[in-house]
């Protein structure tokens, strides 16, 4: 606990990447400077048909002896959105560490976190320097900022699936089925752009910190394939898959498009 509030860790994967899931959680158990309360690990069943018996032996003895960790299956494969199905069970007092299942965090990565929250505690907390909102036409452009443009929170910075959200400032009401039936229309396999509109309409700002990306844990497996070379392929029209996506979020919501257009100088 940390003054009171929970500290929760929701993470996903996927058979390509399982593998990993068992090291991800003895790091992050045993090596950092703070531990978390809990550990939620998302899979989808369509994935693995067998469940537990589909899963690494390190994995199910991890989840077997450590009661902070704790294993949902869903029925419907989501990808990156299954992380974020923790906020249907989250108070506002929490503290959600979204982390890849793939790589190791460095070891104050929770610690340090916590302490930028408890200077800014109504933003969003990137652990990467990530990119404004720059956009030629509807193309995402990624621009990183000069470091001194990254000491305090800010509107225009992008929200990073690797991030610290607090509860109290995820949109609840993305979760009800009629919403969640939108976003996989809309944006199916990244949350970063069904995501950051919905921070943008709020005007939540996010606070960017400068851990990297994490070292990998399996150096067979890029952690830039799969699916974020996916959201990055370009499509017929000539833009990016995950370009695409943002559009249709904005499409299907007027209000937030015009927010990007005046703001961001987006379309």
């Amino acid at each position: 606990m940390f003054n009171n509030k929970k500290i929760i860790v929701s993470m996903t994967s996927y058979p390509k990447r399982i593998s990993s899931v068992g090291k991800s959680l003895y790091y992050i158990l045993t090596k950092q400077t703070v531990k978390p309360d809990e550990i939620h690990l998302w899979l989808a069943e369509p994935e693995f048909k067998n469940k537990e018996k589909d899963l690494p032996e390190d994995l199910n003895l991890i989840i077997k002896t450590c009661k902070e960790v704790y294993l949902h299956w869903l029925p419907k494969n989501t990808y990156c959105h299954k992380r974020h199905e923790i906020f249907k069970q989250t108070t506002d007092n929490d503290l959600v560490f979204i982390f890849d299942e793939d790589v190791i965090y460095k070891e104050n990565l929770i610690e340090k976190t916590l302490e930028v929250h408890e200077k800014y505690p109504d933003c969003i907390i990137n652990y990467n320097l990530y990119s404004k909102h720059i956009y030629s036409g509807k193309k995402i452009i990624y621009k990183t900022l000069q470091k001194s443009e990254y000491d305090k929170p800010r509107l225009d910075i992008r929200f990073f699936g690797q991030s610290m959200i607090p509860s109290k400032l995820f949109p609840k009401q993305l979760l009800t089925d009629k919403m969640m039936e939108i976003r996989d229309k809309c944006s199916p396999i990244c949350d970063e752009s069904w995501l950051t509109p919905w921070f943008v309409y709020y005007g939540i700002k996010i606070y960017c910190e400068q851990f990297g990306w994490g070292t990998n844990i399996a150096t067979e497996v890029d952690m830039w394939s799969g699916l974020i070379k996916y959201t990055h392929q370009k499509e017929a029209n000539g833009l990016e898959r995950r370009d695409n996506w943002l559009s249709n979020v904005l499409t299907e919501f007027p209000e937030i498009l015009s927010i990007y257009k005046k703001q961001f100088n987006y379309g």
